[in-house]
């Protein structure tokens, strides 16, 4: 059985996000292949609420000693995560491509993805589309509203074009 790097507790394999990973019973971190670290931050399956409890829970002091990786015992690299008013470290081992992640790092990092502006649009937007094709009414009501709009896509111009073929009209009929 795999030892976590920081407590030497046993690591057990967890689902997160629907993915397996391991994670430490101790002190709450998380071993995570470098592949399913990339996409687990930007999922969003947590809520906000449920990450902020996450990280009030489980976030402890960053490690500053380095470890070693729990499949290859080889040290660990430190890289440096950069996120909006905090930053922190987590553990690289390069040759098992694994991401040691302290406790509560994970859900930080989903936490600071889910408040940046465009993951916030992405949802608004979603959320629309699934509410206009929540129901079959309101798809109903949305293909009356657009077929119900004008044809022109400037009201103005078509009334102009309406006027000019009446002038036409006018003109046609004192020269015959």
């Amino acid at each position: 059985m795999k030892k976590c790097p920081a407590c030497t507790f046993d690591l057990t394999q967890t689902d997160y996000e629907g993915f397996r990973i391991l994670q430490c019973g101790q002190c709450f971190g998380h071993l995570v292949p470098v592949q399913r670290f990339e996409a687990i931050k930007r999922l969003e399956g947590k809520s906000l609420d449920e990450l902020k409890d996450e990280v009030d829970s489980s976030l402890h002091e960053d490690c500053a000693s380095h470890v070693k990786c729990p499949r290859c015992y080889r040290r660990m690299d430190k890289q440096t995560v950069d996120l909006p008013l905090v930053d922190f470290q987590t553990d690289l081992c390069r040759t098992c491509q694994l991401v040691w992640l302290d406790g509560g790092e994970l859900a930080l990092v989903q936490l600071a993805y889910q408040i940046r502006n465009n993951f916030i649009d992405a949802q608004e937007l979603k959320r629309r589309m699934n509410e206009l094709e929540a129901t079959p009414d309101r798809k109903a009501q949305f293909e009356q509203n657009l077929a119900n709009l004008p044809k022109s896509q400037n009201p103005l111009v078509e009334a102009l074009e309406e006027e000019c073929h009446r002038l036409l009209e006018s003109f046609g009929s004192r020269w015959h």
